[in-house]
């Protein structure tokens, strides 16, 4: 889900607390409703067939049933507007400058009028819940009735795996592979890492990092890093060359650690608190805590750079704010209020959440090096090697919607506004967001067209394509230098290539089209792009098995399909929902992901050959509890296939299990 969605879902729950839904509007006799509409022929293949466009419109109409006429009220128009569109009524700052509060009072201001602005929306809109969910159900069923069963896939994408031998050293760690990240050279904390000789695994209990030497005849786990009943791990760091591992930690009990109520009670309160630990791991058996920080709200991401931790959480006000008590409004740095100054407020000029920033030198790991908070109403952060992008959208009342995004420049720890714009459309995820030599490349999707935007360092937009695959929508993007590439669907998977060598004006400059949809790029070498998504039958338009393709691009102006490879029973893959769930190393001849398939989760291994295409080398069960995405970790010829406590070895020479371990 993205943020969009979540932000959504949470108007929808605040608006419908005190709804009571009538019987037959219980989800329950809805999805009976639904299900007595869908073909029984379908829903009785022996392979689990997808509908690729009915998905979204059950959800949606489960969504309104359940809530009403609220759910209405997110997207009503106001009084006496035209219904084709809201974008001109979106009252957004034309500024460059990202304006920095001023005062407290400024803050709380803008949080009051977008209260006001919802009780308007609340007050003035009412709409009878059972028509609606009666015609959501009607338009709903009757789609389901001609595309057949329901089901479908999330996009989303990832970035180039860096891959790099260890130096020798006594620890005899091997050539090894790195968490994929989104932005080389930006590093990225994972749920499982290695430094060349240990494993370092989350365990299932949230409370504890298993460390685990692989040398010797077998694996064994040597020691853990525990950091206590009241907080709960949610990603980690391994630092080799300064021997650091940091610990990303959610913490619901912050005042009692504190000894600050503000961390657990009022607007603050709900929000919990994020905590970044630092240990020393020169003795990766004997590890030591070093120094820790905390900020106000729910750990949302983070970043690695040069020494730098940039940490990234969420911050909503609700419950009882107090004008003059900035601590009920304002998020809270190892248990102090951000300063004014850096709180840096939204072009829309109305906001009910926060993205706290904080960076720490992990030399000094009980300090802060700086922060800010950015005020807004929701969004999602784009990392490139020099700037943070903070971008988010406003939804237009029935069609359009604006994305506007603000610049904080980052380096060696310190944190600086440099500017603001926007442009149309939502972004699918944030591989459809690059910068190049300056420039800022987007990749968007407004309504049924999509767009190609370029915005020079000011954020000005230099370059555009616009109305682009109508009817189609963004599933997933690569950039390469100043070639970009992007996938849409409908009934066909067109592949783009966009020329950006001329940034001021860009030109599609190829176009392939083929059945199914790519919903993860990731370049293998230079001239060959992989594909990862779901394969679609065309007559029936439903999915029939997961799909990887290479596609040909040293002529990127004729991209070419040159092998694809169908797991007929797998149904869906992890990497469509985590980057970070791919192994791909194309100088190693890797490409790993897991998928389910009827009998449960599997781990696949490939390699290509550029006669023969895709070799599957390596198809296992997965074991495990299942409540996070494997992970695939490669030391030396071993391949690590790690769900929660139990990691099983493979061979990277016969691909035969060689060793296991329960957590």
């Amino acid at each position: 889900m993205d943020k969009r969605e979540q932000d959504v879902l949470e108007q929808v729950r605040q608006k419908t607390e005190d709804i009571k839904v009538p019987e037959n509007l219980e989800p329950e006799n809805i999805r009976q409703m639904l299900e007595e509409k869908v073909s029984a022929a379908s829903l009785g293949k022996m392979h689990r067939r997808w509908g690729v466009r009915q998905t979204s419109a059950l959800a949606a109409a489960c969504l309104a049933v359940v809530v009403g006429f609220a759910a209405w009220n997110v997207s009503r128009p106001e009084k006496g507007s035209n219904d084709n569109g809201s974008k001109e009524r979106l009252e957004i700052s034309s500024s460059k400058t990202i304006a920095q509060a001023e005062s407290y009072e400024q803050v709380f201001e803008y949080y009051e009028t977008y209260q006001k602005k919802l009780e308007e929306e609340q007050e003035s809109y009412k709409m009878d819940a059972g028509d609606m969910a009666r015609s959501m159900i009607a338009e709903s069923a009757e789609g389901s009735a001609m595309n057949g069963s329901s089901g479908g896939a999330k996009s989303s994408g990832e970035e180039m795996a860096i891959i790099e031998d260890a130096a020798d050293t006594a620890d005899a760690t091997a050539e090894h592979s790195q968490t994929n990240v989104r932005q080389e050279g930006v590093d990225e904390a994972d749920i499982a890492k290695t430094d060349g000789r240990y494993l370092y695994v989350l365990e299932d209990n949230e409370h504890e990092i298993a460390v685990v030497d692989t040398m010797g005849q077998s694996i064994k786990k040597v020691a853990s890093v525990e950091v206590g009943d009241d907080r709960y791990i949610r990603e980690f760091y391994i630092i080799p060359d300064m021997k650091k591992m940091v610990v990303i930690c959610g913490l619901q009990s912050g005042g009692a650690i504190l000894d600050d109520p503000f961390y657990t009670q009022g607007a603050m309160g709900d929000n919990g608190v994020t905590m970044a630990v630092t240990y020393d791991i020169q003795e990766p058996e004997k590890p030591k805590e070093e120094g820790n920080v905390t900020q106000s709200g729910n750990y949302s991401s983070s970043r690695m750079v040069n020494g730098y931790l940039y940490l990234f959480s969420e911050v909503h006000i609700w419950g009882e704010v107090v004008q003059n008590e900035p601590r009920t409004y304002v998020p809270l740095i190892n248990g102090e209020p951000v300063l004014e100054r850096d709180i840096y407020l939204p072009p829309v000029k109305q906001a009910n959440m926060y993205e706290v920033i904080t960076s720490v030198d992990i030399k000094k790991p009980d300090q802060t090096k700086d922060s800010k908070a950015i005020f807004s109403k929701g969004g999602q952060v784009y990392v490139s090697n020099k700037n943070i992008y903070f971008y988010e959208t406003e939804w237009g009342n029935w069609s359009g919607c604006i994305t506007t995004i603000r610049k904080v420049a980052y380096k060696d720890g310190k944190l600086e506004a440099k500017a603001q714009g926007s442009f149309d459309g939502y972004l699918n995820d944030s591989f459809s967001i690059d910068e190049y030599e300056g420039n800022l490349r987007v990749v968007t999707t407004d309504d049924d067209t999509n767009s190609v935007y370029v915005l020079d360092e000011e954020l000005e937009e230099i370059g555009a394509i616009e109305n682009l695959a109508k009817d189609e929508r963004i599933y997933s993007a690569r950039f390469m230098g100043d070639t970009g590439y992007f996938v849409t669907f409908r009934e066909t998977d067109p592949l783009f290539s966009v020329d950006f060598s001329d940034p001021k004006k860009p030109k599609i400059i190829g176009e392939l089209k083929i059945p199914g949809f790519s919903e993860y790029l990731h370049f293998y070498g230079e001239d060959r792009l992989l594909g990862i998504g779901m394969n679609v039958d065309e007559e029936t338009m439903t999915t029939d098995g997961a799909k990887i393709t290479m596609f040909d691009i040293s002529d990127k102006t004729d991209v070419k399909e040159k092998n694809t490879y169908v797991l007929k029973n797998v149904y869906s893959t992890d990497v469509a929902y985590d980057y970070k769930a791919a192994l791909v190393d194309w100088k190693k001849n890797i490409i790993g992901f897991s998928g389910y398939t009827e009998g449960g989760q599997r781990y696949f291994l490939f390699e290509y050959d550029e006669d023969k295409g895709f070799i599957c080398n390596m198809e296992e069960d997965i074991n495990g509890n299942g409540m996070r995405i494997p992970r695939g970790i490669y030391i030396g010829d071993t391949l690590y296939v790690i769900q929660g406590n139990i990691i099983e070895a493979y061979s990277l020479k016969d691909y035969q299990k060689v060793d296991d371990l329960i957590l």
